[in-house]
């Protein structure tokens, strides 16, 4: 498993993940939740690197051609650093979308959307 490249992104998006839960309605009109599971899910970070080079661009799609969907991967420090950001211990990241890729003049801004799995054992 490789690490996400250690890079500093100029931007990051964070949603928070929630609990998978089962609502329904009683006939007396009543609203019942029963959380289905103790993981939470569908946490997601959207990050945006910026940079004047492709050596950047190179380094997240690699990455990317490695891991894709399929294998989780970590989080370097360089990339949450200056974020007061946490995530549960166990948990690993997979890529939500492929990377996107902007060219301004001078400027290119690459986007990746990372998701928050579970640990899970087989």
């Amino acid at each position: 498993m490789a690490d996400f490249p250690s890079l500093a992104p100029q931007s990051r998006t964070y949603t928070p993940g929630s609990y998978a839960v089962l609502r329904s309605t009683t006939l007396s009109g009543v609203e019942t939740t029963v959380r289905k599971n103790n993981a939470a899910v569908n946490y997601r970070l959207r990050l945006t690197f910026t940079s004047g080079s492709t050596s950047q661009q190179k380094q997240i799609f690699s990455h990317y051609a490695i891991q894709n969907r399929f294998q989780p991967f970590d989080l370097p420090s360089s990339v949450l650093q200056g974020s007061a950001l946490t995530f549960p211990s166990g948990y690993q990241w997979i890529y939500a979308n492929p990377p996107a890729v902007a060219y301004d003049p001078g400027v290119i801004k690459v986007s990746v959307e990372l998701q928050l799995i579970p640990p899970y054992s087989i």
